[in-house]
């Protein structure tokens, strides 16, 4: 007819058969099997999932887990991260702040993967410590270092007071041997010294071990290490470590129209 419109003549179907035809195309299909999702489907961070991948997930999240693996990948990570750290604040002189935030993440994602995508608490907070042993790690060579020296010097200036002679003390002689009385050695400079015993050189071997870790665990807090900025970003980094190992829930199951 004369006054019919062409654009809404032209959009209308050829056939019956087209419906059909586009609901096959916008059929909906899980984002993990990519099956065909006919009647109900599952919500996983906004993506549709159908109920045989759903119920895997579920019970993956319910396990167990990997906690030794997943400890391993974040432990590794956590290594080099402060190994990489350490030799980058070495060569610049600098805090370098940003790097506490991409340790965050590496340490992270390592126990995510590690988890097998698990989450949950236990994940969050074993990332979290990750982190915060990758940020004082790179303490421990200037820490133990120092802490050496110091008792070096320290023993070093013992024994030269003790090897010293006291001002205006007269060694007396010892008596000349006669027939009756045997000659005896000379006792050696060392012979007088008392040697520790090897349980008091365990106890401060121990004690040297502590305090020096002590001061590692406690360095971010202590006054002249780092500053506000580097507090901030090792908070930043522990928290998106947290966060990268959460437990996502699985939403449904919601029926649609086939």
């Amino acid at each position: 007819m004369a006054g019919e419109n062409p654009i809404h003549q032209d959009s209308r179907p050829a056939g019956g058969d087209e419906p059909e035809a586009a609901a096959g195309e916008l059929e909906r299909r899980c984002s993990i099997c990519h099956a065909a999702i006919p009647a109900e489907f599952f919500v996983l961070r906004g993506l549709l999932v159908c109920p045989t991948c759903a119920e895997g997930i579920q019970q993956r999240q319910a396990g167990r887990g990997k906690v030794r693996r997943a400890l391993l990948f974040g432990a590794v990570t956590a290594a080099v991260s402060a190994l990489v750290w350490y030799l980058l604040t070495a060569a610049t002189s600098r805090q370098l702040a940003a790097c506490a935030v991409l340790a965050g993440i590496a340490v992270g994602l390592a126990v995510h993967q590690g988890s097998g995508g698990r989450g949950g608490l236990r994940y969050q907070v074993t990332a979290a410590l990750l982190v915060y042993a990758a940020f004082v790690l790179r303490y421990v060579p200037p820490v133990f270092g120092g802490i050496a020296d110091a008792i070096k010097q320290e023993h070093a200036t013992r024994v030269q007071a003790e090897n010293q002679p006291r001002a205006g003390a007269e060694v007396p002689a010892p008596p000349a041997p006669t027939a009756t009385t045997p000659a005896t050695a000379a006792p050696g400079p060392g012979a007088a010294a008392s040697r520790p015993s090897t349980l008091a050189t365990l106890k401060a071997y121990f004690v040297f071990t502590a305090v020096a870790w002590g001061l590692v665990l406690a360095s971010p807090f202590m006054p002249g290490t780092t500053g506000a900025l580097t507090l901030l970003s090792l908070a930043a980094g522990m928290g998106l470590a947290f966060r990268l190992n959460r437990r996502v829930p699985i939403r449904g199951p919601f029926l649609g129209t086939s």
